[in-house]
């Protein structure tokens, strides 16, 4: 009976569905809640490869700007490589021995390249605001699996030379101390004073129910970081890093925010054992197989770009093996479901109170105009002009 309404409430509103499955978490608790969403996820994927047959093939996700790419099916399968298990294990060992093919390192892109022709090329067009007619973000619509022909996933190349990035906490979560309001002003939402260069945000982690994932920002600590998960950090020079913390990532001085999220998904170009396992304790009581809603963010190896991450449906595998295929050396998991998903940019619009308008990347995300520039329960991540 929950499992159905699991299944029918998120599809026909992911707002209420998600909703539902909070309430039901405060009740019963995190864990029981996550085994009936495992098996929603299948009830859902079996829906969508119905609807997907009667529609005639038709993809059930899609870009919302009007030059929106068309969607860039693999060449070839591709399948994940593992990285040789460490004396440190990342949260979870591996179940078997498991050996690595080290993977070419990405390519470092000529001075003269920008965010749309720097490889890999895998379809980039521009996106987003523009400075002197130069793009600073780049976007695509790749498939991972066959499997799941209905679902995609939309990639976003963010260029850091021209973009600052920074962390914002929810004003529930990450669940923090009492007091941090007064410590961190316009918390959940962006300060005002960055409007004038704001261009994008996009969504944060898992609550803090799902493990305790620590986050720092305005080198206010809000959750004490735990080894072995992946974090990514900033620094005061506006340099960006994700790795596993206490071995990529390392408290320092000029680190002033960071933020966590289950095991690594990509660590020097290695993909995480942990991403063949299932154990529930890893990634959110959520398994790393269901089939879902799913986002995440990667860097490049020079670290010049950030790659944001979000597909209809996709198993951590898949999520880590769209981030190879954009290039990304270090990736993460973000938060899953389709709620959850959010990535907008902001327009000028003289008819909001904020001057702002938020813009969706998806026409499948909820459409909230007003989107991070209003107090958000829950942790962000957006982008400002490098001044």
């Amino acid at each position: 009976m929950l499992a159905t309404v699991l299944v029918i409430v998120p599809a026909a509103s992911p707002a209420t569905g998600a909703e539902v499955a909070d309430t039901l978490r405060t009740i019963v608790g995190p864990q029981p809640v996550a085994a009936l969403e495992s098996l929603s996820f299948q009830m859902q994927d079996k829906l969508h490869q119905f609807l997907f047959i009667i529609s005639g093939d038709k993809p059930q996700i899609s870009l919302a700007n009007t030059n929106a790419v068309n969607l860039i099916k693999p060449t070839s399968p591709t399948t994940p490589t593992p990285r040789p298990p460490t004396p440190e294990p990342i949260i979870i060992q591996p179940t078997a021995a498991q050996t690595a093919t080290p993977l070419p390192p990405t390519a470092t892109p000529p001075p003269s390249s920008d965010v749309v022709s720097a490889p890999p090329q895998i379809g980039w067009q521009a996106y987003g605001p523009t400075v002197n007619g130069a793009p600073l973000m780049a976007q695509t619509m790749i498939m991972i699996n066959p499997g799941q022909s209905y679902a995609g996933t939309a990639l976003v190349r963010i260029d850091l030379s021209q973009l600052q990035l920074h962390v914002m906490a929810g004003n529930l979560e990450p669940a923090h101390p009492s007091g941090i309001a007064q410590a961190i002003p316009n918390l959940g939402m962006v300060p005002p004073q960055d409007y004038n260069n704001l261009v994008a945000a996009f969504n944060g982690g898992f609550k803090g129910i799902h493990g305790h994932y620590g986050m720092m920002m305005n080198e206010v600590t809000l959750l004490q970081p735990i080894d072995g998960l992946a974090t990514i950090a900033l620094y005061q020079d506006g340099s960006v890093r994700i790795g596993a913390w206490g071995s990529d990532i390392l408290p320092s001085p000029d680190m002033v925010a960071f933020r966590q999220n289950c095991p690594p998904l990509i660590t020097a170009g290695q993909f995480n054992p942990a991403l063949f396992n299932n154990d529930r304790r890893a990634w959110g009581y959520s398994q790393n197989s269901d089939v879902t809603w799913r986002t995440g963010v990667g860097l490049s190896q020079d670290g010049r770009y950030l790659i944001y991450a979000v597909s209809n449906g996709t198993t951590v595998q898949d999520l880590a093996n769209a981030f190879q295929q954009a290039g990304a050396y270090n990736a993460m998991q973000l938060d899953i479901n389709e709620f959850y998903a959010r990535f907008v940019t902001y327009q000028p619009d003289s008819t909001q109170s904020s001057g702002l308008i938020a813009e969706r990347l998806l026409s499948q995300m909820t459409n909230v105009q007003s989107l991070y520039l209003t107090p958000s329960a829950r942790d962000f991540f957006y982008l400002t002009l490098r001044q």
